[in-house]
């Protein structure tokens, strides 16, 4: 009995290489189209589609691969079907291997709709499905990695392919027709987070991680198709990025992406960041952002918006940072990094712009659309007690209240002249977090003046008179407690200037 092999492969990867041992097994190559074409040029006898179906390719190609003579020979039980295979002349095919047209990378051209849609392979998952299915029978490869491995236990196994080898292959194309198909349903959807009873991710993995969080947890990293953001990363010197390494940067680029139209730097430990500034230059902005904590910035996360330059760089390598990201990079400042050659140094193509955020759980997960607006009361805020501010003042209220958005709650943030001066995160009560930042100025006099963020309301008017004492001048705070008029009321009394977004930033 005449043992048959179908090649349909976009990626001709060592294509010919699998087709060749397998025609030199006493397999008969069916394959169609460019695969076809391209085994030809290299001295590889085939089998055309058409000889075997009996049919010709129609509709420019949509169908070919589409007939019940390739379904039959895929699918059909051996030993159970034998004689209705036998009837209708259907060709035992025991090995396929078949990849799709290139959904993937075509997201990231400029594409018409029509030409997208032309680009979504019907045949090709069709075929790997099938045959996943009978995977006890059938040997599926989608991935031109796995050639060589096939070849070794072909060969270990005198031509015989273990069940739990054939059960790994089936799996594996069962795994990349759900990530074809998560990319094509991303595409064509137009609901909105949570709106669908389904929900559907697929991410490709860029590189293994040394671990997670600790030591002993296993970690990756995967992006999201077609231009997330991890792809627009560019790592120009230092040692690879850990799993810590790549959520701090992350949480930096995100809170840098709200200033990204200003000169602005922060620097970020564990996911908060314990400096932020807008400055003149690069550089001001980095050596303001430094003044806010330059203990905890030891050892942390630097964003800027802007390119940076030579006079930046000789500032930075002052101290031990674990990494420097930017829009980019002059070459002066290039060299001056290699004096510290463990730094990392990345280059990003766009900030941040996630739309969801999800958290796993034990069975399921929880999704949400990411926390974007700042404020929307009043289309800005609400001013309940004080007097008119200044530009400044007001410039101030909307950095203070950007900044605290990116801090783990509960939190509380104050600033000055566009630089944060201290902050107070993931505390279990406002007053508690409010006390830990003012605990953590040596100099008291500079809250004289200053601009105190909070992301959610105040329960109680206890925070009011506590940032009274300081000098604390102006406080913004989402509202919404049921104790508002008695905390308005006191900040009234206090003469301090308090305004209201009707929007918090609970960031756990």
């Amino acid at each position: 009995m005449n043992k048959y092999a179908l090649v349909s492969v976009f990626d001709k990867t060592e294509v010919e290489i699998i087709s060749k041992f397998l025609s030199e097994e006493g397999y008969k190559i069916i394959s169609t189209g460019g695969t076809a074409k391209y085994l030809k040029e290299k001295g590889i006898e085939i089998i055309s589609l058409g000889s075997v179906t009996g049919f010709p390719e129609v509709f420019d190609g949509r169908v070919k691969t589409l007939n019940p003579k390739i379904f039959g020979g895929l699918l059909y039980r051996r030993g159970i079907d034998d004689e209705v295979k036998e009837k209708h002349e259907i060709p035992s095919i025991d090995i396929v291997i078949v990849n799709f047209y290139p959904f993937e990378s075509v997201l990231e051209k400029t594409l018409s709709f029509e030409e997208m849609i032309e680009n979504i392979d019907i045949g090709g998952p069709s075929m790997v499905r099938a045959s996943a299915k009978n995977f006890k029978d059938v040997v599926i490869i989608t991935d031109p990695a796995d050639y060589k491995n096939f070849m070794d236990i072909y060969n270990e196994n005198d031509g015989k392919i273990p069940f739990e080898t054939r059960k790994i292959f089936a799996a594996k194309a069962f795994l990349n027709t759900a990530y074809y198909d998560s990319l094509i349903f991303n595409y064509l959807n137009e609901k909105e987070i949570t709106e669908s009873d389904f929900f559907v991710l697929g991410g490709r993995k860029e590189t293994d991680l040394r671990y997670g969080e600790n030591p002993h947890q296993k970690a990756a990293l995967y992006s999201f198709p077609p231009d997330s953001y991890i792809k627009g990363l560019y790592q120009i010197q230092g040692k690879k990025l850990s799993y810590n390494n790549i959520k701090d940067v992350f949480e930096t680029m995100s809170l840098v992406a709200d200033f990204k139209n200003d000169t602005f730097c922060a620097i970020t430990k564990h996911n908060n960041s314990c400096g932020a500034a807008v400055g003149n230059s690069v550089k001001d902005s980095f050596l303001r952002a430094l003044e806010g904590d330059p203990i905890s910035a030891f050892g942390g996360i630097i964003g800027f918006t802007k390119t940076v330059d030579k006079e930046t760089a000789e500032e930075i390598v002052k101290s031990f940072f674990e990494v420097v990201i930017a829009p980019d990079f002059n070459e002066e400042a290039l060299i001056v990094f290699k004096k510290k050659k463990n730094l990392r140094i990345l280059k990003q193509k766009k900030f941040p712009e996630r739309e969801f955020n999800i958290s796993v759980l034990d069975g399921g997960f929880l999704v949400q659309q990411e926390d974007k607006p700042l404020w929307i009361k009043d289309e800005k805020y609400e001013q309940v007690s004080g007097e008119s501010i200044s530009e400044k003042e007001e410039k101030d209220l909307e950095f203070s209240f950007k900044i605290v958005k990116h801090l783990k709650s509960n939190a509380i943030c104050i600033v000055k002249d566009g630089k944060l001066i201290t902050m107070g995160t993931g505390f279990t009560s406002r007053i508690d977090a409010l006390k830990f930042a003012v605990s953590r100025v040596e100099d008291k006099s500079v809250l004289e003046n200053s601009t105190l963020a909070s992301s959610a309301f105040f329960p109680f008017p206890d925070s009011v008179e506590f940032a009274h004492k300081y000098g604390i001048k102006n406080i913004i705070q989402p509202g919404g407690s049921i104790r508002d008029k008695e905390v308005i009321n006191k900040a009234v009394e206090l003469k301090i200037n308090m305004f209201l977004t009707g929007i918090r930033h609970f960031k756990h």
